[in-house]
């Protein structure tokens, strides 16, 4: 016969045993969307203004360094990333330069703006359940209704809808090198990863990214090529290179405060 911890232990592993296999299942589930999405992900982002300014990273450095601010127009539609498993979508622009000014490759990366747009309240989520069988008490009756059409107005816009107009930065950027200044071949991008309730993160240029959520042809977030003015200068203008421009999403679509 078994004592009472021994059959505690067998329980428990019996348990973890079903929940690992559960949560496996869902993390394979959720890369394949169901239902099938309809379009894939796209944005469009352009450049307003550029300047570069020069400053000291901190109070006690002695070597000043130049740091750009980048102000952009950005209109994305990324609903078509949220699943049933999706909890959040991380959303980041990425300045992309090159390292010196007599490279042509882009090989310096640093984010400017980002975002996290969580998913939309479903009948089956923790706070809606805890309303339904443990109801909070409200003394006023206008409060009450005041929530209720706030919840109502919330629900019907779709998560993943962005649409900014000269935005600034949340992040200057500067270089090792200290010097930013008359960089050419410089771009702006939209980047994401799915964060989901089980399973692994997908990122956009990843090995998943392309199954779960591929930019669409001439869709991807990407902006013109432009170059950083000369120090305390600004451009109100973006030059442009031969190639596929990125077409504007549809001015149609809702807006998300984030």
């Amino acid at each position: 016969m078994h004592n009472a911890l021994n059959r505690v232990q067998t329980t428990f592993g019996f348990f973890t045993t079903c929940a690992f296999t559960l949560a496996s299942l869902i993390a394979l589930l959720s890369l394949i969307p169901i239902p099938a999405p309809t379009e894939s992900p796209s944005a469009s982002i352009s450049v307003r203004n550029v300047q570069v300014v020069k400053g000291r990273p901190h109070y006690y450095a002695t070597k000043r360094e130049e740091y750009a601010q980048i102000k952009f127009d950005l209109e994305a539609d990324l609903s078509s990333l949220f699943t049933w498993n999706t909890k959040q979508l991380f959303v980041y622009v990425t300045a992309n330069y090159p390292s010196d000014k007599t490279s042509e490759v882009r090989n310096s990366e640093a984010v400017i703006w980002d975002a996290i747009i969580p998913a939309t309240s479903t009948p089956y989520s923790w706070q809606n359940l805890k309303q339904k069988y443990f109801p909070e008490k409200k003394s006023r009756t206008k409060s009450r209704k005041g929530s209720d059409a706030k919840s109502k107005t919330t629900d019907l816009v779709k998560p993943g809808l962005i649409s900014l107009k000269n935005q600034k930065p949340k992040y200057q950027i500067t270089d090792p090198t200290g010097v930013l200044s008359e960089r050419g071949n410089a771009t702006l991008e939209v980047r994401w990863n799915i964060q989901p309730w089980v399973g692994a993160l997908v990122w956009d240029k990843g090995s998943l990214g392309g199954r779960v959520g591929q930019w669409g042809a001439g869709k991807v977030g990407r902006s013109q090529v432009f170059t950083f003015p000369p120090l305390k200068g600004k451009t109100e203008t973006v030059k442009e290179k031969d190639g596929p421009q990125t077409p504007k999403v549809g001015s149609a679509s809702p807006v998300v405060e984030i």
